[in-house]
């Protein structure tokens, strides 16, 4: 039998991974502030974000308050490492950024049944840079339409590059999903609010 990643137990584990291990790093590590709050509706929701390190994806569980299940590369979970079976057990969906998969499909349609948010980077990997915001991919707007319209909670980090430097998290509005959009229509519409949040330059080639 498969394990339910997406059930009270796990629920109860994320909250004590959240306030436990996340909160007291993230604010003794960083000056850290949490802006926009108020704007975080009720699951099920996507939570779209920029993405530069490793971290973002605790800093966004932190920012949320809440379990979420994250959108990963496939090759990640191929690993057989101990970061595949954490990122298992957290709940993480493993995708073929190329062609989701049947699997992956319907691991999205469990996790929204549960409530829980979705976690996915606009970018679709990492982008160092502190000042552009340079590829857009339409993988949320894809996940959104998917998943019968979800809304995007889009979200920016800025900082935590430095160790007791700032980090930001700046949590934007709420944007509705839009059917008479394209997916690339949707996505820009993301991006340029993911790039006010965070300050950056959207910058598409």
């Amino acid at each position: 039998m498969t394990e339910n990643y997406y059930d009270k137990v796990h629920q109860i584990i994320h909250y004590m991974v959240l306030y436990g291990v996340l909160h007291p790093f993230y604010y003794l590590r960083y000056k850290t502030k949490i802006i926009g709050r108020e704007n975080i509706p009720k699951p099920p929701y996507l939570i779209v974000s920029n993405h530069y390190s490793y971290y973002d994806p605790t800093i966004i569980s932190l920012a949320s308050l809440s379990p979420v299940a994250y959108i990963a590369k496939k090759e990640l979970f191929e690993e057989k490492s101990l970061l595949s079976k954490i990122i298992t057990f957290l709940g993480a969906i493993p995708i073929n950024r190329e062609k989701p998969a049947p699997s992956t499909l319907k691991i999205i349609k469990k996790v929204v049944s549960a409530k829980w948010p979705i976690g996915i980077f606009i970018e679709g990997t990492r982008n160092q840079s502190r000042e552009t915001l340079t590829k857009l991919e339409t993988g949320a707007a894809f996940i959104a339409k998917f998943a019968g319209g979800l809304p995007v909670l889009p979200l920016g980090i800025r900082g935590g590059n430095k160790p007791f430097g700032s980090l930001e998290v700046h949590i934007g509005e709420v944007i509705p999903f839009d059917k008479n959009l394209s997916l690339e229509e949707l996505t820009l519409k993301y991006g340029q609010s993911i790039a006010k949040l965070a300050d950056l330059e959207l910058k598409l080639s």
